[in-house]
């Protein structure tokens, strides 16, 4: 795999009126890379997100993403830049009106591909992430963690190089929870940056990737977690001691 920067971040400052919502901010994540953005709310972790895929401008520094340069962008072509990132939010953003099929075939039809192209991605991208049953279910008709998937689905149906997930488990419950970091960790491996923001930290400590620690706008740590290895081994063994603990914790076993 080519090694270079996908995301840049070059001494970042954002505020709102005279409060820094950012300050400083230096960051790459390297093509390929799984990167967890850990911090607690307000830290700034979403407002990083925002400046990255250009949905807002920074009051000061630069922002790097593919060939996209927020300094000198023309504001015209951010559209093409949404087509090279992928964005999964916490509130999912489904059309509410129209089924899952179209929810994720709706990020094709805005790029003008044929319907025979979005037909044949659509259902193998549905496919993958375990929905294709539910392709004529509208989004009232899915549970939360099925919901997510229709999100990441239509997140990646346009291949993008870089997937950015703000809170994507924020409200699940620990066993969706870790369907979604599985299916996450199956996108990366395929060769996806993957910018995954979180408030949780000891959710994502014993994975092995890079861990960003973000508070009060400032990056106070960069770090690994661990010798690497397989993600989704080691959510396994994430999942066996999650219910290790929770039997212990039921039946008093806990000290």
């Amino acid at each position: 795999m080519e090694e270079r920067n996908v995301i840049g971040v070059y001494h970042l400052t954002k505020k709102y009126g005279d409060q820094y919502a950012l300050k400083d901010v230096n960051l790459q994540v390297g093509n390929g890379e799984f990167v967890f953005l850990v911090g607690p709310s307000g830290a700034g972790k979403s407002t990083l997100l925002r400046l990255i895929y250009m949905d807002e401008f920074p009051t000061d520094g630069q922002v790097v993403a593919g060939s996209f340069v927020s300094t000198t962008v023309d504001r015209k072509k951010i559209p093409y830049l949404r087509r090279k990132i992928g964005v999964i939010f916490q509130d999912f953003k489904l059309l509410e009106d129209r089924d899952v099929f179209e929810n994720v075939a709706i990020a094709m039809r805005v790029t003008g591909e044929k319907s025979y192209e979005i037909k044949k991605l659509v259902i193998h991208i549905l496919t993958q992430v375990g929905l294709y049953h539910k392709r004529n279910d509208l989004p009232r008709k899915l549970s939360g963690g099925e919901q997510q998937r229709v999100a990441i689905a239509r997140a990646i149906v346009n291949r993008p190089a870089i997937l950015l997930a703000d809170e994507p488990t924020g409200n699940l419950d620990p066993d969706v929870t870790e369907e979604i970091l599985r299916l996450l960790f199956r996108i990366n491996s395929g060769g996806t940056a993957v910018l995954m923001a979180t408030h949780n930290l000891s959710l994502v400590e014993n994975f092995g990737q890079r861990i960003v620690h973000l508070k009060d706008g400032i990056i106070h740590e960069d770090r690994l977690t661990g010798l690497g290895g397989n993600p989704s081994d080691k959510l396994s063994e994430y999942r066996w001691n999650r219910k290790r603990l929770d039997k212990q914790e039921t039946t008093g076993e806990l000290r």
